[in-house]
């Protein structure tokens, strides 16, 4: 999906590099892709600069006389001909030519940075790696440049694939708004308050005491989607994300801890170990295993363990009823899901069915 082993505070490149063929694969990979981000914004940056010109020709005038100075600063700094009363005047002509610069592209009624290279990421400036206070380049990886490369490993970028995953295309309607002659709430009031505490789970989500999510109910009513939905916003914030369904995940544990073949899973069992939000879909539909069992509780243990520190929190999202967790893992499974997991039930019909219908 979109973190090697780079996550926030434990990521360094000696790991990477150590790791074996298929990671420096993916690092030249990485670098192409910030090489073309770069690249993006430069051109986009240019054909700007074309527009401007053309509707305010002394602009490139003044851009000419900046770039001379800067030309005949360098050329005196090189020959250390240059005195410090020299210094100031070139930091005093350059300062009056970008404020003339500015004062032209806002009467021309373009914004005031319209000519800045607008990059991908500001904190790296498409680079990877976080800038210092002089705008350069540090040995620490930018959280885009961790996010990029856990995309690489497991294409998590399914997560808005399709154009209709985030919280702007949850409707409410597809869920029925009546409340029961019994007195239980609708289906529509429950899965409010269900997005209400998936907001507060992203809100809080660097708190320590906000707990893990568990989704539950029938096939097809949002549980997926609302996992994806955090997964997005979880992003945004700059935190690593993976998402699996729950198959996948027991087969990339079985891969790495008893096959044995190269680093390759064991950089990827450590992704399922140390990823900021791990979202475990569909948990249930895997293959019967004791040992994929014990597995899973090693696994919640470490990511409770971990989430003391920093954020490792955890999302299940199933069809079983947690009380029924103990018959197909154990109780000290369902004890530690029922005290450290946020239950949230979703009721109602097969939004996918309803979907097809309408169209």
């Amino acid at each position: 999906m979109t973190s090697g082993v780079f996550y926030a505070g434990m990521f360094n490149l000696k790991d990477m590099v150590s790791a074996g063929g298929f990671m420096n694969t993916n690092w030249e990979e990485l670098k192409r892709e910030f090489m073309q981000r770069r690249d993006n914004a430069l051109f986009e940056r240019d054909l700007r600069k074309e527009e401007v010109y053309k509707k305010v020709p002394e602009i490139k005038q003044i851009d000419q006389q900046i770039t001379s100075l800067g030309i005949s600063y360098t050329r005196d700094a090189i020959k250390q001909e240059l005195a410090e009363t020299s210094a100031n005047k070139f930091k005093e002509e350059i300062s009056k030519l970008i404020e003339k610069k500015r004062t032209l592209l806002l009467t021309s009624k373009f914004p005031e940075d319209y000519l800045e290279v607008e990059y991908t990421c500001s904190n790296c400036n498409d680079t990877g790696f976080i800038l210092d206070e002089e705008g350069i380049s540090t040995t620490t990886p930018c959280h885009c440049y961790r996010q990029l490369l856990v995309e690489k490993f497991y294409d998590v970028s399914n997560l808005n694939s399709d154009g209709q995953t985030g919280f702007e295309f949850f409707n409410e309607n597809y869920y029925p708004g009546s409340d029961g002659n019994d007195g239980k709430v609708s289906p529509r009031a429950q899965a409010l308050r269900v997005k209400d505490r998936c907001l507060n789970f992203i809100n809080n989500f660097e708190d320590t005491d906000c707990p893990n999510l568990y989704f539950t109910g029938p096939t097809g009513v949002g549980k997926t989607f609302l996992s994806k939905c955090i997964a997005i916003e979880i992003l945004k914030k700059g935190h690593t994300v993976l998402y699996l369904p729950a198959p996948a995940m027991f087969d990339i544990i079985y891969r790495s801890k008893y096959q044995f073949d190269n680093s390759v899973q064991d950089s990827a069992y450590q992704d399922i170990l140390n990823a900021e939000l791990l979202i475990i879909d569909d948990l249930g539909t895997e293959s019967p295993s004791a040992a994929k069992y014990t597995e899973l509780l090693t696994l919640l243990n470490y990511r409770s363990s971990r989430n003391v520190k920093t954020p490792c929190k955890t999302i299940l999202s199933t069809n079983l009823e947690p009380q029924d967790l103990h018959k197909i893992y154990s109780e000290r499974v369902e004890s530690r899901i029922l005290g450290e997991y946020d239950i949230l039930y979703l009721i109602g019909d097969d939004i996918r069915l309803i979907k097809r219908f309408q169209k």
